[in-house]
């Protein structure tokens, strides 16, 4: 209660959108292939491990571009190379400042090939960048004033509130066994890969794979290289955490230490450090005041710069493959299956997600031999998501629901039919600015009495005591002009 007024609050926890900007960049890499080529078949390209580090003004990004070239030998036939292109860029964002939050999209526009000689391939890959800077605050804002004369302004807010965040870390210390005897070990590259989240109550649990690559030196003075995958699993304490809610994370590995155990050696320890960035939020739908009209009310306002939700889609589909195996199978023993390469894109009532099923298949042949190969499944799904405008940000996330079901569909137990549901969330947003009222109170209007009238017989008497009192000062002057003389 506000002289007189009914004011009604609520303190929300929000994103402010600090700054946007989209910007391309060209990135320039020469490939050696392993043989000579007479031509350029395809070339696709992707972009993983992004990292980025905010400085005052500034959004420093670096990446891999992980690219298959596709070429054609000089005996007509299509090879395939693999190559991982490290890419670093710097993008201006005014006001952007350290350990404020940045949501980074990054589009491969084009890959352009072109022979320097006849195993040396130099490409030009145009990127797409979106840099989202934003930071959580907090702010208490007016959701209702009650009065008999005043006329209140509402607009409808529907935006992420801010149930926590916090940031971890964990040291591990795996030993791997390397293919060779090692004489030194000159470099370890760790990334992460395939991370998931899974909200319980109060708590986030993420899991992932810190994927190893392990340059070394061999007995013989040979550069070698291997390879490890190690799982992990980090608890984050998020109070006010429940099912259904949304989760943002951000996970590093970082390589603190190794070393050979009495090298030469095939046994190498290594000290990795996890952090882990982890925020909840849930969606609310609230009514804010943006004016208040009435006698001598006064008004405080903030501009509130968010993301406002235009609209939420889940649903669930189904993806079906049959792949050939490359022997009999006699029994399908376990398929494990992820998600990879998901993106969506905002449109006109709709939205539209892609990406890659992945598959690896483990079954057991005629021999009694259990036996590995893989699928890769693209799938591409349009949703209906009325509001959705081409070049509103889309949020996306995708996970498999249950085992993937799958059926021996000929008698020779080479082909494989695979079924997946997979639960698909997608969340598009726009950046609004939007003027909110903050405070609000009623001013007390104060009443000046006028002056009081003088009375005429009061006004005489003031008059005859001044000029008796001007009589008296020329008597005293003339008086001291006497004495003086």
């Amino acid at each position: 209660m506000t002289h007189g007024l009914d004011v009604k609050k609520r303190l929300l926890k929000v994103e402010r959108v600090v700054g946007e900007t989209t910007v391309r960049r060209t990135i320039e890499a020469d490939v050696e292939l392993p043989f000579k080529v007479i031509k350029i078949f395809d070339i696709i390209a992707d972009v993983n491990d992004v990292e980025t580090e905010v400085s005052n003004g500034t959004v420093e990004i670096s990446g891999n571009i992980e690219k298959e070239i596709f070429v054609v030998d000089k005996g007509d036939l299509v090879r395939t190379v693999e190559e991982e292109v490290p890419f670093r860029v710097m993008v201006d964002v005014e006001g952007a400042e350290r350990d404020m939050n940045v949501h980074v999209d990054i589009k491969v526009i084009s890959v352009e090939a072109k022979f320097i000689e006849s195993q040396t391939v130099r490409q030009t890959i145009v990127l797409e960048i979106f840099v989202k800077v934003t930071e959580t605050k907090q702010i208490e804002v007016v959701v209702d004033v009650s009065d008999h004369d005043i006329d209140v302004d509402k607009e409808l807010l529907k935006v992420d509130s801010v149930v926590g965040e916090d940031t971890v870390r964990r040291t591990i210390s795996p030993t791997v066994t390397l293919p060779i005897t090692a004489r030194k070990v000159f470099r370890i590259k760790p990334s992460v890969r395939n991370v998931t989240a899974e909200i319980r109550t109060d708590t986030v649990i993420l899991r992932g794979i810190i994927h190893k690559q392990i340059f070394f030196v061999d007995e013989g003075e040979l550069v070698r290289h291997a390879s490890e995958d190690v799982p992990f699993s980090l608890t984050v304490d998020i109070p006010g955490a429940d099912s259904g809610m949304d989760v943002q994370f951000r996970v590093k590995v970082f390589l603190d230490d190794f070393e050979l155990i009495d090298p030469p050696s095939k046994e190498l320890r290594q000290m990795l450090i996890i952090e882990a960035f982890v925020k909840v939020t849930e969606t609310v739908q609230i009514e804010v005041v943006t004016d208040v009209h009435g006698r001598n009310i006064s008004v405080v306002k903030k501009l509130l710069k968010v993301d406002s939700v235009v609209v939420d889609v889940l649903q669930k589909e189904t993806v079906r493959a049959v792949v050939k195996l490359p022997v009999q199978a006699i029994k399908i023993f376990d398929i494990l299956g992820e998600i990879v390469e998901l993106k969506a894109e905002a449109r006109f009532d709709e939205i539209l997600v892609k990406g890659v099923l992945h598959k690896q298949i483990f079954f057991v042949d005629p021999g009694d031999l259990v036996r590995h190969t893989r699928e890769d499944v693209p799938f591409r799904f349009i949703k209906k998501a009325k509001g959705a405008r081409p070049g509103m940000d889309v949020q996306v996330r995708a996970r498999i629901i249950g085992d993937i079901r799958h059926r021996i569909i000929d008698d020779r137990g080479k082909k494989l039919e695979q079924t997946a549901i997979i639960e698909i969330f997608a969340k598009v947003t726009r950046t609004v600015q939007l003027e909110v009222v903050v405070d609000v109170k009623r001013e007390r209007t104060i009443i000046t009495p006028p002056p009081k009238p003088r009375k005429p017989g009061r006004d005489r008497d003031h008059d005859h005591d001044r000029d008796h009192d001007k009589k008296h000062d020329h008597d005293r002057d003339h008086k001291r002009d006497h004495d003086r003389w």
